[in-house]
């Protein structure tokens, strides 16, 4: 096998790199040839890779700083992913562990990985290179997408974590990702985070996330989800931010679809839909497209 170094570059910077052997294998036997980084999130790093029997590229998630914590939740989120389908949530393709040497301080450390499917971009990424508004036509059926992903989520756990830059986009499909924040709804499923620990997107958190923050005892539920994900099609549909109490003359789109996210928005949780399965119901109602 032929060894590589690869690197992440907020890792690289506190003067951490990383040796691989660039042919792996997840646990099923599927051998991969590993390339290069795409990006980050959290403790872990998305590379890319190749699927060697197929020629298929896929994406490959290293949990690059293993603490205990960590650790449990990246195998978390693996079993998660394992156990939804949907195709608007990233599909699961395989994981498993490979040694890697850690240039820093040489220490050999063996991490777990998960591989996925590849994506072209995020949204955010998407919206600050796109040249004109993305039209009703374009977004009512990924605004559907979305909402029957995060009702097929939330029959298991809450994200906690919906952004921009967690929505991905492959081909025609946008897609939810990255469920290393999430809670679990399964009876004695431990939350992994800690009380006075801040939770979730800094510039899309729900009312209650920030309660939280300020010591106010608010707990962040499914509903927290469906403001988050009403906060992104607001930016998508109007390229504002939904800050502040918003009104109709702040929207741009079509009345119906108006009513139902300003529903999504409001500060009490217990006013909106309470998960993403009556999320969907309402945008069904609204959305003609």
């Amino acid at each position: 096998m032929t060894s590589k170094i690869f690197f992440d570059l907020k890792e690289l910077q506190k003067g951490n790199f990383f040796s691989f052997d660039t042919a792996f294998k997840s646990k099923s036997g599927t051998s991969y040839e590993l390339d290069e980084w795409i990006g980050r999130g959290g403790n872990a790093s998305v590379f890319r890779c190749r699927e060697r029997a197929s020629g298929e590229e896929r994406a490959v998630k290293f949990l690059l700083q293993p603490g205990f914590q960590s650790t449990r939740r990246f195998i978390r989120e693996i079993n998660l992913l394992r156990s939804i389908k949907n195709e608007h949530i990233t599909s699961f393709h395989g994981n498993g562990r490979i040694k890697t040497k850690r240039g820093k301080d040489s220490k050999i450390v063996n991490i777990p990985f998960i591989v996925m499917e590849l994506a072209d971009c995020n949204l955010q990424d998407f919206m600050r290179e796109t040249d004109e508004p993305i039209s009703y036509e374009k977004y009512a059926g990924q605004f559907r997408g979305l909402a029957k992903a995060l009702a097929s989520l939330h029959s298991k756990a809450v994200h906690r974590d919906i952004k921009p830059e967690n929505i991905l986009i492959a081909g025609e499909r946008w897609l939810l990702s990255d469920y290393g924040l999430c809670t679990f709804v399964a009876p004695g499923e431990e939350d992994l985070t800690t009380e006075r620990q801040n939770v979730g997107p800094k510039f899309w958190l729900s009312p209650e996330a920030h309660n939280r923050r300020l010591g106010c005892g608010d707990s962040i539920n499914a509903a927290s989800d469906v403001y988050q994900l009403a906060s992104i099609f607001w930016y998508v549909a109007t390229g504002r931010h939904p800050s502040g109490i918003v009104s109709e003359e702040d929207w741009e789109g079509p009345k119906s679809l108006f009513e139902i996210l300003h529903r999504a928005l409001l500060h009490d949780s217990r006013k909106r839909p309470q998960n993403g399965r009556e999320f969907l119901a309402d945008l069904e109602g609204a959305l003609t497209v």
